[in-house]
Formats: C-alpha cells, sequence, structure tokens
C-alpha cells in the first residue's frame, strides 16, 4: 500500500484497489474492521467502498461508502445503493435498483440461531480450540466468543 501511495503521488494517479473481506456475521452492519489482513490496509486508502450481498436477496448487492477523507461520506448505513445481478451478455454486472437503508439486507437472527451458535461455540471450546479460532471458524469476534463462554 506505501508503494501505491507513492505511486499515486509521484503520478497524480487515482488506483483502485480490491481486497476481500474473511467470513463475517452477515446480521451485522458492514465496517471498515471487516477488511481482510492489516487494519493498516484501510489508513493509507483515502476511499473505501464494501460490497454487501442482501441476505432479503441473493440477486442483491448494496453499496456501502466505509471511508472517505476527502469528501462526505453520502452512501452510509443509512443509504446504501442497492443493485441486481444481471448478465445479459458474456459479462456479470451491477444494474441500479434504487437506495435503501443496510438494516434491510442483514441476515436476522432468530432465538435459535443465537442458541445454535452458542452450543457451537461451546463445542469448539471444549475441543481446545482458542478463541480467535473460533471465531474464524464461526464468522465472529473472539470477544464475541469470550462472552459467550463467560456466561456459560
Amino acid at each position: 500500500m506505501k508503494s501505491l501511495k507513492a505511486l499515486k503521488a509521484k503520478f497524480n494517479l487515482s488506483i483502485l484497489a480490491l481486497a476481500h473481506t474473511p467470513k463475517r456475521d452477515s446480521s451485522k452492519p458492514i465496517t471498515r474492521n471487516d477488511l481482510q489482513g492489516s487494519k493498516m490496509l484501510i489508513n493509507f486508502c483515502d476511499s473505501a467502498f464494501a460490497i454487501g450481498e442482501s441476505q432479503a436477496d441473493k440477486n442483491l448487492r448494496y453499496l456501502k461508502q466505509i471511508k472517505a477523507r476527502n469528501t462526505e461520506i453520502l452512501y452510509d448505513t443509512e443509504n446504501v445503493v442497492l443493485c441486481q445481478l444481471s448478465k445479459p451478455d458474456n459479462f456479470l454486472l451491477f444494474e441500479f435498483v434504487n437506495f435503501g437503508t443496510e438494516r434491510n439486507h442483514l441476515k436476522q437472527q432468530s432465538e435459535n440461531d443465537r442458541e445454535s451458535l452458542r452450543e457451537k461455540v461451546i463445542y469448539l471450546n471444549q475441543q481446545g480450540k482458542s478463541y480467535r479460532e473460533i471465531g474464524r471458524e464461526l464468522g465472529v469476534s473472539h470477544m464475541k466468543v469470550k462472552r459467550m463462554i463467560d456466561k456459560n
């Protein structure tokens, strides 16, 4: 990222860098903390957007602005850009549908989901896995794992 930033400054470029996110809790809003790898990546970029998969409709994606250094954030959790996946020819593309709120596209957790997660956490803990290993496997933070185990 430092090298890209140096090229950007030297040649007055705009650079688009793509990054992948690890498994994440789809019931929680996307944040800059979801970026895979070093959290320092987000510190070096001027702007960052995330693409979220709608839990309401598997053909919908939403775009959310998660960082803007030189401008205001327009597309936040209350104003995401909704797009539909389309493949009219050989290329997959996003077709604009509307604007919406991120909460309408997050997974709604039921009491059964929470209980199932709690049971999995306890089981994996009894297998000797660390909080971080359990969190990675189940797509939750290690602190959430710790709180669940402490509560048990």
